[in-house]
């Protein structure tokens, strides 16, 4: 899931005992135009400008650090062939968050995470000239899940991410029928699900024909 570039100088920052790494988060959301309306965040206290390969804008972004972005879960690295996810916290309140997400699906949206290293002495991001990148990508996936919860007088919003576009191992999520797999596709032709609930039952010659 981490993504490390050619150049030595990152990979010596990213294993050392650095004071100050910040991790960049970009979600790429639409607006009911379907134009982009992404949102850009950091950790780490400070807004940091960076200039990604990935992001929708073009350019350097600001990627705000204060504000409505509370914080996310950890991302974990596993040899282990499974679909990695994380969650990211957002506050609702004050500035209308809630309402990029409400009416916008934004389920399937693109999600990157970077980490990058500042400058001690200028709090500039390390290695940005125009031969090195300046930061690792941690983590490339999608948003399966947004829930928002809503008292008198708070108001949070979890984006939950994952590296593949669906997460099977959630007993709410997609299911193996031919309808939820339909739901997903706007399209009914995919007939891949018709013998899934009987295959524990039946002996099915899968590819072959005869």
């Amino acid at each position: 899931m981490k993504s490390f570039y050619t150049e030595d100088y990152l990979r010596d920052e990213y294993y050392r005992d650095h004071t100050i790494a910040i991790d960049l988060i970009e979600l790429h959301l639409k607006d009911v135009n379907n134009a982009n309306a992404p949102l850009y965040l950091a950790s780490g206290g400070i807004d940091v400008t960076f200039d990604s390969e990935t992001a929708p804008d073009s350019g350097a972004n600001t990627y705000s650090a204060q504000g409505e972005f509370l914080g996310h879960s950890a991302i974990n690295e596993d040899f282990d062939v499974k679909v990695g996810k994380f969650s990211i916290n957002l506050s609702g309140l004050p500035s209308g968050y809630i309402d990029k997400f409400v009416g916008k699906e934004p389920e399937g949206k693109r999600v990157v995470v970077y980490k990058i290293f500042l400058d001690i002495n200028t709090l500039e991001v390390i290695g940005t000239d125009t031969a090195q990148t300046g930061a690792i990508r941690m983590f490339d996936g999608e948003i399966f899940n947004v829930s928002i919860q809503e008292t008198a007088n708070t108001c949070s919003i979890s984006v939950d991410a994952s590296s593949h576009f669906a997460d099977f191992e959630r007993t709410a999520g997609r299911k193996t029928n031919n309808w939820s797999n339909w739901l997903l596709q706007g399209a009914q032709y995919d007939l891949a699900f018709e013998k899934a609930g009987f295959v524990g039952n039946s002996e099915f010659l899968w590819g072959r024909t005869e």
